[in-house]
């Protein structure tokens, strides 16, 4: 193993709802070309971003994503609202974000997570605004949006069930995930 590799801890989303976002994403590719879409494969939900993860640290995380597995149990969120960031006028990243409840169960874990890393010293790329979402694309120049022009989605019921270390090894033709870790949520 390398001293650093990129990665990340995330919900993996079931097939049937890869399937859904996938079949919105193919509608939207047509009106926005100069999107980078994320592949079907590669939808879930990030919990925590690793740029440079030591390699040793592979090990602490798994023992951290093994208390949120005894910790918390597997859980419902609707996939409700598409969203960018940083703004409407000038969107770089286009998601869909979870529904009240589900939002504020998925920031309780994030939270827990957030805490056990720092309580081990691992770095990661610390975002002081969490904001659950599954990302659909990403557009390299800011470019002026409506969300309005996506009426064409529908909330969509998930159950997360277990959470995951990936890690992302990018390439030519886009980023190769693999799970290092992969711990179910209790219940």
């Amino acid at each position: 193993m390398r001293e650093s590799i990129r990665a990340f801890v995330a919900f993996p989303l079931p097939e049937e709802a890869k399937d859904a976002l996938w079949r919105f994403v193919e509608k939207q590719k047509g009106t926005y070309p100069q999107g980078k879409w994320v592949n079907r494969d590669h939808f879930h939900l990030t919990l925590a971003f690793f740029p440079a993860l030591p390699s040793p640290c592979v090990e602490d995380i798994r023992e951290i994503l093994e208390h949120l597995g005894c910790t918390f149990p597997s859980y419902g969120v609707i996939l409700e609202e598409i969203g960018v960031f940083p703004s409407w006028q000038r969107a770089r990243v286009l998601w869909v974000g979870l529904d009240g409840k589900g939002k504020t169960v998925t920031i309780q874990v994030a939270r827990t997570l957030f805490q056990k890393l720092r309580e081990a010293c691992i770095p990661w790329d610390e975002d002081k605004d969490f904001v659950p979402h599954v990302t659909l694309a990403r557009f390299r120049s800011p470019l002026a949006l409506h969300a309005t022009a996506f009426t064409g989605w529908s909330p969509l019921p998930v159950v997360f069930r277990e959470i995951v270390l990936f890690q992302s090894t990018l390439t030519p033709s886009g980023p190769v995930y693999h799970k290092l870790v992969q711990v179910p949520l209790k219940g």
